[in-house]
C-alpha cells in the first residue's frame, strides 16, 4: 500500500473532524432527549433498555472474539465488572435520574466538566502527578460546577436548598471520570467492539435489580411512541453509532485531538435545550461555564508538555 497524498490526508482529517462533531451532537441530543421524556421514561428503565439493546446490536460483531478471549475475560472478570459499573451503570443511571429533577442545560454543562474530573480521578486512583497549576485549574473548575449547582446563590449551600438532580449528575460524571482514569488496565487482547459489548452486557445485568425495583415500586416504562423512540435513539445513535464514529475519528487524527472534540457536546446541548426545550440560559450558567473553561485551560492546555 502506498502512503496517502497530502491532499488525501487533509481530506481525511476534515472527515474525521466532521464525524467527531457529529458524535458530540449525538451525545448532546442524548441528554436533551432524556430530559424531554423525563416525565414519561423512568431513569432505571431507560438505562436498562439502552444497555440491553446496545448489547444485542453489538453481539454479532463481538461474541466470536469474546469466546476466543474467554480466559482473559475470566481472569479480569471483576475488574471488567468494575469498569462497567462506573461507566454504564452508575454514570448512565445517575445522569438519567438527575435529569428527572434539573434542566437539560445543567446536565450538559456538568457533563462538559468530564475532562477536569478525569484529571482529578487520575490523581486519586491512578497515581498521576498533578502540578500546582493543574490543581489550580481543578479548583477553579470545581468552583464553576458549584456555581451551576447552587444557581449562583452560595446561601443555598448553607441551607442545603440544592436541586437534587445536579449532585446526582456530578456523581455520575465523576464515576465516568474514574472509569477513564483506570481504563488503561483493561485486558490488552480485547479490541474495542468486544470490550464495549462486555461493558454493555455487564452494565445491563448490574442495573436489573434497580430496574425491577423501579418497575414494581415506582413507575413503569409506558409503551408509547415518545418512550419507545427515546430508548431506540439512545441505544442506537447515542450508544452504538456514536462509539463507532468516535473510534473512526480517533484512528484518523489521534486520541488527543479527538478527545478535545468533547467540548462541543455541552455547546450543542445548551443550544438544543434553549431552542427546542425552551429552557433559559442564566447568568450563573455563563459564570459557571466560564470558570470551568478557565480551569480546563489551566489544567490541560496551559503547559507545552503533552
Amino acid at each position: 500500500m502506498t502512503d496517502a497524498s497530502p491532499a488525501q490526508q487533509s481530506d481525511g482529517r476534515v472527515v474525521a473532524y466532521f464525524l467527531l462533531a457529529l458524535v458530540a451532537l449525538l451525545w448532546a441530543i442524548n441528554t436533551n432527549v432524556a430530559r424531554a421524556t423525563a416525565d414519561e421514561v423512568p431513569p432505571m428503565a431507560l438505562t436498562f433498555w439502552r444497555l440491553l439493546l446496545s448489547t444485542l446490536i453489538l453481539a454479532p460483531f463481538a461474541i466470536r472474539e469474546c469466546w476466543r478471549e474467554r480466559h482473559a475475560i475470566w481472569r479480569h472478570f471483576w475488574f471488567l465488572n468494575l469498569l462497567a459499573a462506573l461507566q454504564m451503570t452508575v454514570f448512565n443511571g445517575l445522569v438519567y435520574a438527575g435529569l428527572q429533577h434539573t434542566q437539560a442545560i445543567n446536565g450538559n454543562l456538568l457533563q462538559g466538566a468530564l475532562p477536569i474530573c478525569i484529571l482529578a480521578a487520575s490523581a486519586m486512583f491512578a497515581g498521576r502527578r498533578i502540578s500546582g497549576k493543574q490543581w489550580l485549574g481543578v479548583v477553579i473548575s470545581l468552583a464553576g460546577l458549584i456555581t451551576i449547582v447552587v444557581r449562583g446563590d452560595p446561601a443555598k449551600l448553607l441551607d442545603l436548598a440544592i436541586n437534587a438532580g445536579d449532585p446526582l449528575i456530578f456523581v455520575g460524571v465523576f464515576a465516568s471520570a474514574s472509569y477513564a482514569a483506570i481504563l488503561h488496565k483493561r485486558p490488552d487482547g480485547l479490541d474495542l467492539i468486544p470490550f464495549m459489548f462486555l461493558m454493555m452486557l455487564f452494565g445491563a445485568i448490574q442495573i436489573v435489580p434497580l430496574f425491577l425495583w423501579e418497575h414494581f415500586t415506582q413507575r413503569t416504562l409506558p409503551f408509547t411512541l415518545p418512550a419507545i423512540a427515546a430508548v431506540l435513539y439512545i441505544a442506537i445513535f447515542a450508544s452504538v453509532l456514536a462509539q463507532m464514529l468516535f473510534v473512526v475519528g480517533v484512528r484518523r487524527i489521534g486520541a488527543p485531538a479527538a478527545g478535545n472534540m468533547i467540548y462541543l457536546t455541552p455547546v450543542f446541548g445548551v443550544v438544543i435545550a434553549i431552542t427546542l426545550l425552551g429552557e433559559t440560559f442564566h447568568l450563573f450558567h455563563a459564570a459557571g461555564v466560564g470558570m470551568i473553561a478557565v480551569g480546563i485551560w489551566l489544567a490541560l492546555f496551559s503547559s507545552r508538555k503533552t
